[in-house]
């Protein structure tokens, strides 16, 4: 490892000043999460994006909305976060949170008083993540056969550099394999409902609820003809009425200044710290790239500040003079160094 890398939690040699300005602590050295806005980076139409609208609502949050257009190019946040273009994106001060699973330990780090979204534990969120992404696809190629015909031509190519793995021209508006593997994965979530209780994991709404509950809300919301599958599940009915009722909290529109000013004014969290037996070790403090393996949402470039178990964290600069820490899963991110 290079005389210039520098391991999260070791600072020993760092003044508060460069700490700060590299990203690695708040002006104050102790943050106040609390005390901080909570910036969604969204549009309204993503299932992604209601996900972390439907977070706000479980914990009763209030938060501002900043949205980014539906298609590259997205310059703002593309800024934000070195390079990714992906929705949602959550800001809390210096730090920037890419994917719901980053998003949901965030809001749970900074409300620690409402009910939790991670409630259920990590391995059983990383398998809901992958119970979720097989049943994106049927979902996702449902509504691009839909609804291909009616776009123009720079969002239709838009799409096809996101899926690069989707034959667009090879869907069907009606599939029986498709509509079978719809029908499949809901039916495991009326079994679910069978057990007696009002949410999937209980008594209390969680990720678990929220998950599944946002690729629900694709098929009401853009997906008529998958309707009656949902119509012969009264369960899953019932239960996406519940979900619908915890509302989305207490939103602000807004627009991009709120951002720059919160890295101007904002705090930065504390770092995980890297083990000395992580693979990746030596690249902490050198410069990375990562990406998303599922879909095309951008390459991220900066530097690499840190990275466990759960999460990679990036230091790039917006703008200029002002730090940010790009926080990603470590779950189905890839990344790679540059040069």
């Amino acid at each position: 490892m290079g005389a210039s890398t520098i391991l999260p939690g070791d600072m020993t040699d760092l003044d508060d000043t460069t700490a700060r300005r590299q990203g690695l602590q708040g002006p104050t050295g102790m943050i106040n999460m609390a005390s901080t806005t909570l910036i969604l980076h969204q549009y309204d139409i993503s299932p992604f994006s209601q996900k972390a609208q439907k977070m706000m609502g479980l914990k009763g949050l209030s938060w501002q909305s900043v949205e980014m257009p539906m298609i590259a190019p997205k310059p703002d946040v593309e800024a934000l976060t070195g390079g990714y273009r992906g929705t949602p994106v959550l800001q809390i001060g210096r730090d920037v949170f890419i994917d719901n699973w980053m998003i949901a330990r965030a809001l749970d780090e900074f409300d620690t008083s409402g009910p939790a979204i991670n409630a259920q534990g990590g391995l059983r969120e990383a398998a809901l993540y992958a119970w979720g992404e097989r049943l994106f696809t049927p979902l996702l190629h449902a509504a691009l056969a839909a609804y291909q015909s009616e776009w123009d031509a720079d969002f239709l190519a838009d799409r096809k550099q996101v899926f690069p793995d989707v034959d667009f021209d090879a869907l069907e508006v009606s599939d029986p394999d498709r509509r079978s593997q719809v029908r499949a994965h809901l039916g495991t979530v009326e079994s679910q409902l069978g057990l007696g209780q009002d949410f999937l994991g209980g008594v209390q709404a969680d990720g678990w609820d929220i998950h599944v509950w946002g690729m629900v809300w694709m098929i009401h919301s853009a997906l008529p003809a998958l309707m009656p599958i949902v119509g012969t599940l009264p369960r899953l009915t019932d239960w996406y009425e519940r979900m619908s009722a915890l509302g989305t909290g207490d939103r602000e529109d807004a627009e991009i200044d709120v951002a720059w000013q919160a890295l101007k004014d904002g705090p930065a969290r504390s770092l995980p710290k890297t083990s000395a037996q992580e693979p990746l070790a030596q690249w902490v403090g050198e410069a990375v790239d990562i990406s998303a393996g599922s879909a095309d949402r951008g390459s991220a470039s900066g530097r690499l500040l840190a990275v466990d178990q759960e999460q990679v964290v990036l230091g790039v600069e917006p703008i200029s003079g002002e730090s940010a820490q790009v926080w990603f899963p470590r779950f189905g991110y890839h990344l790679k160094q540059r040069g």
